[in-house]
């Protein structure tokens, strides 16, 4: 197995486990990393999955021949949504004030930290939504 389908596979794994243990409410996702820290487990797994998610669009989209602008749009937005990926984890601190990223009341830095959270995963289907558009508009 090579290098490259050996990591998607692993990456796919991990990423199936951190999704299920988000949908199933997992005990896992509230138990401290440390014993007496305040950092949960679940936050560090959606960090992994918001880091891990852009890389896989990056391994697996095929090399065929694009106009320049449909790819660097398409890498321009999975580049900007994995550098959101591994910002995120110290973002939601700095807005929430805390590890648990809690908010005392509906304020405008929850609905940031929810913007930045839902934009995040889904920069990587718009960069390859938007690519195939303008790959209809921009011929090699």
């Amino acid at each position: 197995m090579k290098l490259k389908q050996a990591y998607f596979l692993l990456s796919i794994l991990i990423q199936m486990f951190v999704i299920t243990s988000l949908m199933t409410g997992s005990p896992l996702l509230t138990t401290p990393i440390i014993k007496g820290s305040t950092l949960p487990w679940g936050n560090i797994m959606t960090w992994t999955l918001f880091v891990l998610f852009p890389v896989n669009f990056l391994v697996i989209r095929k090399r065929r021949r694009l106009h320049l602008i449909p790819r660097r749009f398409f890498n321009t937005t999975v580049i900007l949504s994995l550098l959101m990926g591994v910002l995120w984890l110290f973002v939601s601190y700095i807005l929430s004030g805390n590890w648990q990223f809690s908010f005392s009341a509906k304020d405008t830095n929850q609905s940031i930290w929810q913007a930045y959270t839902y934009l995040t995963p889904t920069l990587p289907f718009i960069g390859y939504l938007g690519m195939r558009a303008l790959s209809v508009f921009f011929k090699p």
